[in-house]
């Protein structure tokens, strides 16, 4: 098939330019959400004081389909400039709509953000602090408990004897605040934790100096598996909540990436597939105990994980893939990458005059490949507590699985677009694809990934929740995303001049939201007003003062010519007018106006 000698005239796409808004400003609600359901500590700082834990299901029904529909928008936008202006003229427009501003907000957002997150962080150490200085014991840290927690990091398990042999307490808790037990889990030693424990070690005493995490929680966390068989077995608790609220089994589900990258920075060094063996054998071992003493666990399921190197070379790769670098703006860097690999597929297929047949990307058959592809991309992401969803990585290496899951649906919406679908055929059964994804696929995917409402346990075994888990999630994200194009194409296929200016509007506000909506909520946290109120009220006064900045500092300035292109006071008509005038006249496509061609085209 051949391209068009000329750029045609082109007819806006209203619907896809309101629903690209939309994901946007869903990211707004999404992370305004985050203080008031008990999100541990390490990924969000502040917590409020009015919780309420159901506002996790609206969080994580946006994050499970938001960014996928916003690639594969984007996708579509990218093609669609290609096939108008060439190769060079997308490039060119990419790298002032997105580089460009990526390297603004390093500057200014970024920095500004860390500051908001800095508010939180300041108060948990002053009272962290202020409750080590009162919970601490006043005894003083001997010769004797000090060669005790030397001999536990040499795995020097003849000393250890030694030292309980002449009186010292297998409970004394070192000035940090953990006792011997947490620190045979910061060791990986499973015969020293036994000694302890029939040496009279207390399995349930938490650790003081940061999380309160009992052993059990320590050794969830690491996938010990041997370890927590014997604290079980010596009497831990398995409903112990640690400071976040957590029992053990959530640690158990904590992102792999992230367990090891906290093992390497204290000099713990984990091989993955044991550490999630480990979890494995340990989730299974949590459901069937009971919060008493139980018999010692006799099967030997998986290989012992004591040994490991003990200097391993430093993963730089691992470390730059998940360094804070970028934060809420990572979309942004992984589009460039997503961009240059179009450029490479438009070199080649442009060259060899060569379109994905309509067929193959149009619904049904495309669900025989999408399916599959993201399921296998999904499936190698990590699990983080009551997690639903793509992973999110902000450093500046992207982290294959979540570049190839994102890169599904950007060239797909890229495929998508050379189909010219005028007649509406994706999306055509929104109404059932948005029902079962958000009354069936979304409630099991949720229910098999964190246990949400308690029922898992009735319908698979354990080792089948990750299978459950990542083929629910897969289907309810494809589902919302043909559901949602269906649905605005359904409702928002004609203009409107409020729903142009949240179009024209919606990307400043994205990337500016952050720090103003931290500060907000840092200021609300202890109010106490409920939670939903809390939550209406911070998003109303962060997007109006947004919305002000817009009108009045960006929208008509160098900033808003960057992220929009160039803008004029006097109202401009919008009509079918030719690509060059439009342009002249109009917003981008990307972040503002949404275009499709009239091109008739042979199939």
């Amino acid at each position: 098939m051949n391209l068009p000698d000329a750029a045609p005239t082109i007819e806006r796409r209203h619907d896809l330019d309101a629903l690209r808004a939309i994901a946007m400003l869903l990211g707004i609600l999404l992370h305004a959400i985050m203080p008031f359901i008990g999100l541990p500590e390490k990924f969000f700082p502040l917590q409020d004081s009015s919780q309420a834990p159901w506002l996790g299901l609206i969080l994580h029904a946006i994050h499970g389909f938001r960014m996928p529909l916003f690639f594969l928008i984007s996708g579509f936008f990218t093609a669609m400039l290609w096939r108008k202006r060439g190769l060079t003229a997308l490039l060119s427009h990419r790298f002032k709509r997105i580089f460009l501003p990526l390297l603004l907000g390093m500057v200014t957002i970024i920095p500004a953000t860390w500051m908001a997150y800095s508010l939180p962080l300041q108060d948990q150490e002053s009272e962290a602090a202020l409750h080590q200085a009162s919970s601490k014991p006043k005894t003083e840290f001997t010769p004797a408990t000090l060669k005790l927690y030397q001999a536990i990091s040499q795995h020097d398990e003849t000393t250890v004897l030694a030292v309980l042999k002449h009186g010292t307490s297998p409970n004394s808790r070192h000035p940090e605040g953990f006792t011997p037990l947490n620190a045979c889990t910061y060791a990986n030693s499973t015969a020293i934790t036994k000694v302890l424990l029939e040496a009279g070690a207390d399995p349930n005493h938490p650790n003081l100096s940061r999380d309160f995490n009992t052993p059990l929680h320590e050794a969830a966390f690491w996938g010990q598996a041997d370890i927590a068989d014997l604290l079980l077995e010596y009497g831990a608790k398995t409903t112990t909540l640690n400071r976040h609220g957590s029992p053990p089994a959530d640690l158990a589900t904590v992102d792999i990436n992230l367990t090891l990258g906290v093992a390497q920075s204290i000099g713990l060094f984990l091989d993955k597939s044991k550490v999630e063996a480990g979890r494995l054998r340990i989730l299974k071992k949590l459901k069937e105990a009971k919060p008493t003493r139980e018999p010692a666990n006799t099967l030997n399921a998986i290989t012992n994980i004591t040994e490991f190197p003990s200097m391993p070379k430093r993963d730089v790769i691992a470390e730059l893939m998940y360094a804070p670098v970028f934060h809420h703006l990572w979309f942004l860097w992984y589009l460039c990458w997503l961009i240059g690999a179009f450029a490479i597929w438009a070199l080649v297929t442009e060259n060899l005059n060569f379109r994905l047949p309509r067929w193959l990307v149009m619904p049904p058959v495309s669900f025989l490949w999408l399916l599959p592809l993201t399921y296998l991309f999904q499936n190698q992401m990590g699990i983080m507590p009551e997690s639903f969803g793509p992973d999110t990585a902000v450093g500046l290496i992207p982290v294959p699985a979540i570049l190839g899951y994102y890169c599904i649906f950007f060239f797909y919406g890229a495929w998508y677009f050379d189909c010219h679908d005028r007649e509406g055929k994706l999306g055509r059964f929104w109404l059932t694809s948005l029902l079962f994804g958000l009354l069936l696929a979304f409630p099991l995917g949720l229910e098999f990934s964190a246990g949400y409402f308690n029922f898992r346990r009735d319908l698979a075994d354990p080792q089948d929740y990750r299978f459950y888990s990542v083929l629910f999630q897969v289907a309810y994200v494809w589902l919302m995303t043909f559901g949602s194009i269906g649905l605005f194409r359904q409702c928002f296929n004609k203009q409107s001049k409020r729903m142009r200016y949240v179009s024209d509007s919606s990307y400043w506000l994205y990337l500016a939201h952050v720090p103003l909506l931290m500060t907000l909520q840092y200021f609300l946290a202890e109010m106490p007003i409920p939670a939903f109120i809390k939550l209406i009220g911070t998003v109303c006064i962060c997007t109006a003062i947004l919305l002000v900045s817009y009108e009045y500092c960006i929208r008509y300035t160098f900033v808003g010519t960057l992220l929009n292109g160039a803008k004029s006071r006097t109202p401009v008509a919008v009509a079918a007018v030719d690509l060059t005038d439009y342009k002249a006249s109009q917003p981008d496509e990307e972040n503002e106006s949404a275009t499709a061609t009239e091109v008739t085209q042979q199939d």
